[in-house]
């Protein structure tokens, strides 16, 4: 159980930081602005940002100001893409003699892509390039 709690949380640092990556971008900013703007150095803001090491809570909050973006908006979504990937928290214990056969096909399913996907790529996720461009267009979208 503690590296389930350990796996989600280290995932959702990850989430974090590229959800505040895309909305740097989605705000027009770049990383340098921001670092300058909130007095602190680039290279650092750049690795945080990278989710190497994840980015502390109080620089989240000073660049969520800074560019104008709800730091709670950033943990929901964050939250979210992680129980998209990896399910609710606690687990959800399931009779499966209660289930239909499509919620059997569907969990089966579920099950099957996860375990494709494997548990490396699920935790580099957050640090795709293609994610950061859907963030920004989420942020874009949603006028952050």
């Amino acid at each position: 159980m503690d590296n389930l709690l350990r796996d989600r949380a280290e995932l959702f640092g990850k989430y974090v930081s590229a959800e505040i990556k895309g909305a740097i971008v989605a705000q027009g900013y770049t990383q340098t602005e921001v670092a300058k703007g909130i007095d602190r150095q680039g290279a650092n803001l750049s690795r945080w940002l990278s989710g190497k090491p994840t980015i502390p809570i109080e620089v989240a909050l000073e660049v969520c100001n800074y560019i104008g973006v709800n730091l709670q908006k950033i943990v929901d979504r964050a939250q979210q893409r992680v129980e998209d990937e990896l399910g609710p928290w606690p687990p959800i214990e399931i009779d499966p003699a209660a289930l239909s056969e499509d919620e059997k096909v569907d969990i089966a399913m579920r099950d099957f892509e996860k375990a494709r996907m494997g548990k490396e790529e699920v935790k580099l996720a957050a640090l795709r390039d293609e994610n950061k461009k859907r963030e920004s267009e989420h942020f874009a979208d949603e006028g952050a």
